[in-house]
């Protein structure tokens, strides 16, 4: 009896405490954004728990007190790493005001027990497409869970790398109900990219988001399968002239990449990468080795990138030392050594300053650097006879490449590509414009490549030839170039309906005519 009075007493008189996330949304670091913490604002009871999440691509901390007037010695989070987390369960009465240490705009304000706790107000996003083109209008609606007055909807965009791209403020209307238009346009809007889409109310809310992607034109073409007999009908320019450019993400703080993934020996290879903006502020630039530089934006640092490539023995070939831009930006341009072909790495390295690299923890020193790889290839020739000569079609790939064709009535060069299942293809072609010609469309198991994606890139194009560089997932593909014009085919190799129909019939007239005169002279 004594047993189940005490666990009656246990329910009667338990107390339930909230558990309230703030959120610190990308972008959070960068001073023109409108926001910082969200909710910012929050009314709460003791013994309540708050926990801030870090979504932000910088480091950052819940520190109480003011700008200017610093800590007050009540709660401090130390460094909350990206994607980390920080919680604190207040146990007194109070108003607690604090602030980031690194990026002292951002603000925030707990209001512990003097009045009566409000839950935040919720919101809802939308956007009416998830892909927009250069000059599409971006219609974003939604809602928020009441009305407050004198509060307006703050809705900003942003991009991979936290900068702001676009702010509307707005008002809610029947049914709590909003909608902005932003226009899709401007030097900021980068092709391949995706944008997030951001609403706040006021301060009390949480940050609501939408992804959206942004192409630089329309795909006006069908992704549908065709037959070999079907015209492929074209209405795009062209495929994309390198790989769409890589952003840093939440696993590295540098990025690198080569414009292609097979070249020719002696060939110049681009190596280009990122950093994170604001990546000094992350470590206040105590760890990044780092060089005088003059710019208008009054910068007077810039970054260092350490770039090696490697042969496939693992010798170093080369070793660059280059600096980012104003946008965290570098390119490293490589001359290969002549006829030396195989597979090559690559590693960019953010350099630090000497003895501060033992400092870092494993997973910081882990961030600093990133790796690709391309390959270095002499294509083999498939010969095309033609009206007028033979013509050379070069294929460099790292598939087994068969069953190569071309077949002028369709306009089409075909080939058969075959690796082991679950590794990634690649397969250069130099096509003479001499022999396929016009708008070429390439085809994967009778499938319509889209432009912009990164199944084909035109790695060159010149006044004679266009080399085209194709992507898959390896097990058995074919694959088609169909072109608008191509080269006749000799005259000896072309079928003569006309000809091949009434051969028969001359040569039994001719075997007849030859008896017939025979006999004419026996007698």
């Amino acid at each position: 009896m004594l047993l189940i009075l005490s666990v009656v007493t246990c329910v009667t008189f338990s107390t339930s405490f909230a558990e309230i996330p703030v959120t610190i949304p990308l972008g959070a670091s960068n001073q023109n954004i409108p926001f910082s913490f969200s909710p910012s604002d929050l009314a709460i009871q003791v013994n309540d728990t708050v926990t801030w999440k870090n979504n932000d691509n910088a480091v950052h901390t819940v520190t109480t007190g003011k700008p200017g007037l610093g800590f007050d010695g009540r709660i401090d989070s130390g460094v909350i790493a990206q994607g980390g987390s920080f919680s604190h369960t207040f146990d007194k009465v109070g108003l607690y005001n604090y602030y980031c240490l690194f990026h002292p705009w951002m603000t925030g304000f707990v209001d512990v027990g003097t009045s009566i706790p409000v839950p935040p107000t919720g919101i809802l996003i939308s956007t009416d497409k998830s892909v927009y083109h250069n000059g599409d209008t971006i219609q974003i609606s939604g809602q928020v869970s009441k009305f407050i007055q004198n509060k307006q909807v703050t809705v900003w965009i942003i991009d991979p790398r936290g900068t702001g791209i676009s702010v509307s403020h707005t008002e809610t209307r029947t049914g709590n109900n909003f909608s902005v238009k932003v226009d899709a346009s401007g030097k900021l809007w980068i092709p391949g990219n995706n944008y997030t889409v951001y609403a706040q109310y006021g301060s009390s809310s949480s940050v609501a988001t939408k992804i959206i992607q942004y192409e630089p034109q329309a795909r006006n073409m069908t992704t549908e399968k065709v037959s070999d007999a079907d015209t492929v009908s074209l209405t795009q320019s062209s495929y994309m002239s390198s790989y769409k450019k890589l952003n840093p993400n939440s696993n590295n703080y540098i990025t690198t990449q080569t414009e292609h993934e097979i070249y020719k020996p002696s060939d110049q290879v681009k190596i280009s990468g990122s950093i994170w903006n604001g990546l000094v502020n992350q470590f206040g630039g105590a760890y990044l080795a780092t060089v005088p530089v003059r710019s208008i934006d009054g910068n007077t640092v810039t970054e260092l990138v350490l770039v090696k490539i490697k042969d496939f023995h693992g010798n170093i070939v080369s070793t660059k030392e280059t600096q980012v831009n104003s946008n965290g930006d570098y390119v490293v341009p490589i001359n290969l050594p002549g006829n030396v072909t195989g597979k090559y790495s690559v590693e960019s390295l953010l350099e630090t300053k000497s003895g501060l690299l033992s400092t870092l923890d494993v997973s910081t020193a882990a961030k600093l650097d990133s790796s690709t790889s391309f390959l270095v290839m002499t294509p083999r020739e498939y010969s095309v006879p033609t009206k007028d000569g033979k013509l050379s079609v070069g294929i460099s790939s790292n598939s087994t490449v068969s069953n190569f064709a071309f077949d002028s009535q369709s306009k089409t060069i075909s080939f058969i590509v075959q690796g082991e299942t679950g590794t990634r293809g690649i397969s250069d072609i130099v096509v003479p414009k001499s022999l396929l010609g016009g708008q070429i469309q390439v085809l994967i198991d009778g499938n319509i490549e889209p432009y912009n994606s990164d199944g084909v890139v035109v790695v060159s194009d010149t006044p004679s030839e266009t080399t085209f560089e194709i992507n898959y997932h390896h097990s058995i593909h074919t694959i088609q170039l169909v072109g608008t014009s191509a080269a006749e085919m000799p005259v000896a190799s072309q079928a003569v309906p006309e000809f091949s129909s009434v051969a028969p019939i001359i040569l039994v007239v001719s075997i007849i005519s030859t008896l017939f005169v025979s006999s004419k002279l026996r007698l």
